[in-house]
C-alpha cells in the first residue's frame, strides 16, 4: 500500500482577461484565492505566478468574471 500523503486537489477556475491572457486561480475553503497563474493568449507560456496574499491582492477582490489585466509596473508614472 502507498503510504505517501496526498494533498487534496482544489478546484481551479479560469477566466480570460481583457488583454486576452488567461488566469487560473485556486481557492481555499473560505473562498480566498491562494494561487494564481496567468498565461499568454495561447496558454503555452506562464507570464505570472502568485501565491497567498499576492494572489488574493491581484485577483481576489474582483466581482466580475472578466477583469482588467494587472497594470504593468510603472504604468501610472509619466515619463
Amino acid at each position: 500500500m502507498d503510504e505517501r500523503r496526498v494533498r487534496p486537489r482544489r478546484l481551479r477556475h479560469g477566466r480570460r482577461l481583457t488583454d486576452g491572457t488567461v488566469v487560473i486561480t485556486s481557492h481555499d475553503d473560505d473562498g480566498r484565492i491562494i494561487h494564481a497563474i496567468r498565461y499568454d493568449e495561447s496558454m503555452e507560456d506562464v507570464l505570472e505566478e502568485l501565491e497567498g496574499e499576492a494572489a488574493e491582492a491581484a485577483y481576489g477582490s474582483r466581482g466580475s468574471e472578466e477583469i482588467d489585466s494587472p497594470a504593468e509596473p510603472g504604468a501610472d508614472e509619466l515619463g
